[in-house]
């Protein structure tokens, strides 16, 4: 039989677990549009020949704002203009909704794992 300080710890762990999910499920459930995609900042090259950009590397134009996109099995990539920081951001949300969402898994799992860890302990032997 398990020893009720132990079973206390295992009360006291399940209501973290239980106060996290909660804030993980809540952040996951916002209303705000999301884009799929990774965003991201570029640096380019312009292509004049007299330009610094051709003469040194690191001076390079930008950043850029841009968004990756899967589209037909292919990865594209594309370039946002200024008044699309929006789209850029709705991007940045998701990545960061999808993180959430990872980690409620991982807590979930925990949940479930922790309970199988406290029914075993709690559970007789049927007796031989």
């Amino acid at each position: 039989m398990i020893a009720t300080t132990k079973l206390s710890e295992y009360r006291k762990n399940l209501s973290q677990l239980i106060r996290k999910i909660e804030n993980l499920a809540f952040y996951c459930a916002y209303s705000d549009p999301l884009i799929q995609g990774t965003p991201g900042e570029v640096f380019r090259t312009c292509g004049k020949k007299t330009c610094k950009c051709a003469i040194d590397p690191e001076q390079r134009h930008g950043p850029y704002k841009v968004l990756q996109i899967y589209q037909d099995k292919k990865q594209k990539q594309i370039s946002l203009r200024k008044n699309q920081q929006e789209i850029w951001q709705q991007a940045k949300n998701y990545q960061k909704q999808n993180k959430y969402l990872l980690e409620l898994r991982q807590v979930c799992a925990e949940l479930a794992q922790l309970v199988q860890i406290i029914l075993d302990a709690r559970t007789k032997k049927w007796p031989q």
